[in-house]
């Protein structure tokens, strides 16, 4: 047996006895032995995957796993003004959790209840966005997925309040024989005219180590308006592997905003389909490495019909030992005239030791389009620092406001006010003690 053969059975041999969302349900069985025999065909990504050559994941690798435990520790959890979904290392957390001012015609409920609900359809939305070629960790979440949520607006159903995810990772120090590992499924499904914001937390006790691998799927009907913030906060020796793939019907509206600022090595892939006339896509991004992080984003946009338009701005802030990667591709079908499609990567080096892979690209197969990309990896503006420093602000200082208003242009697009100061105070808090003083 091949080396790649052994470790995929090792993996394999690392989930006997995991609890499964929606067991028994003879669809999603079948669907979970399918992943398995594509999972033991392909195995993990590797540096010799073109999807995945910037991004090592011998330290990943390299651990044994376990299912999490699903630990009951005391979390200590903000009061929230806002129905709040709790999962404690993979499963529904109904203590933690506050669902009531759910809206009319709103849905919010485990995965495990939703698998056994037939208005929500799940055997035929079950994988439905994900792309034909999948990675082996997409493979794995279906095969052993044991929690999530599942969120479904009734037609013309408007959740005035952000609905809060949170995903919690109790799991293991560094000192454990197994590391912890969590499977999550996720599905916001919104009929025609609906309209919602989603906030998902991922956040880890400090020092504790474990690998949460999750998928979002989102499917927006005609004319839906969905709002999607992820809010990456993991522990330091944390792995996160995650996705959030979208459908568009018709004038569906969609913004996604990744803010990644935690864990280890983290791969997020956001991948939209347009399907529908006057769909609109936006991506924001925005990365802020510190250590020895590693942040893998990939996006994917498919103008698969007419009229239809795409705007994605990623930012990256790099210092110490850091690492982004970053590869955004725009396709555009034959048919798909009257595209619109904009897309930019822009990366901020603070030290000699950060790193930025940047790879965007366009593949075009139309002839009437406005398409454009652009990326930039660089330092801060010596000329820039100069200004500040005559006009009698230390160097420290800033070096700390230059980066902050590099990083400040995806925070702008953050809709939500408290979301958008929270980042603000992070940030900012990061760069430098005080530094709300200067803002």
């Amino acid at each position: 047996m091949s080396i790649a053969a052994d470790q995929t059975q090792s993996w394999l041999d690392q989930h006997p006895g995991a609890p499964l969302a929606g067991a028994g349900a003879s669809w999603l069985d079948s669907a979970r032995a399918n992943a398995l025999a594509l999972f033991e065909r392909i195995g993990l990504p590797g540096v010799r995957d073109e999807q995945w050559r910037y991004t090592n994941l011998r330290a990943l690798k390299s651990k044994l796993y376990q299912p999490a435990a699903n630990s009951q520790s005391d979390w200590s959890l903000p009061e929230s003004d806002h129905p709040r979904f709790v999962l404690v290392d993979g499963v529904y957390n109904a203590g933690l959790s506050n669902l009531e001012g759910v809206a009319k015609g709103v849905q919010f409920m485990p995965l495990d209840d939703a698998v056994a609900d037939s208005r929500f359809d799940l055997e035929t939305r079950f994988g439905s966005t994900l792309p034909a070629q999948q990675h082996g960790f997409s493979a794995l979440n279906t095969a052993y997925c044991q929690g999530g949520y599942v969120l479904m607006l009734g037609a013309g159903a408007t959740s005035k309040s952000p609905l809060e995810v949170l995903f919690l990772n109790s799991a293991t120090d560094s000192t454990a024989d197994a590391s912890a590992i969590s499977h999550t499924r996720n599905f916001i499904i919104a009929d025609a005219n609906s309209q919602c914001t989603v906030i998902e937390r991922h956040q880890g006790t400090d020092g504790s180590v474990y690998l949460h691998n999750t998928i979002t799927e989102i499917i927006a009907g005609d004319n839906a308006h969905i709002d999607h913030y992820k809010i990456q906060q993991d522990s330091c020796d944390a792995f996160h592997i995650g996705g959030v793939f979208i459908e568009q019907a018709r004038s569906a509206q969609v913004k996604t905003h990744n803010l990644a600022l935690g864990g280890l090595v983290a791969r997020n892939d956001v991948r939209a389909s347009l399907s529908g006339e006057g769909a609109h896509i936006e991506m924001n991004g925005l990365v802020f490495g510190r250590g020895r992080q590693h942040v893998d984003n990939h996006t994917e946009v498919v103008h698969a019909v007419p009229h239809c338009t795409s705007d994605e701005y990623y930012r990256s802030v790099l210092d110490d030992q850091s690492r982004s990667v970053f590869r955004g591709r725009i396709i555009v079908a034959q048919d798909a005239q009257q595209t619109n499609a904009e897309q930019q990567n822009n990366n901020l080096l603070l030290s000699a030791g950060a790193e930025a892979d940047t790879k965007p690209q366009l593949e075009i197969y139309a002839d009437d389009v406005q398409c454009s990309h652009g990326a930039t990896v660089g330092q801060l503006d010596p000329k820039s620092l100069f200004y500040l420093n005559s006009r009698g602000i230390d160097t420290e200082s800033a070096r700390a406001l230059l980066t902050f208003a590099f990083a400040n242009e995806v925070i702008e697009r953050i809709a939500i006010e408290s979301v958008r100061d929270e980042m603000t105070q992070l940030i900012a808090g990061a760069l430098l003690d005080g530094m709300e003083e200067l803002l």
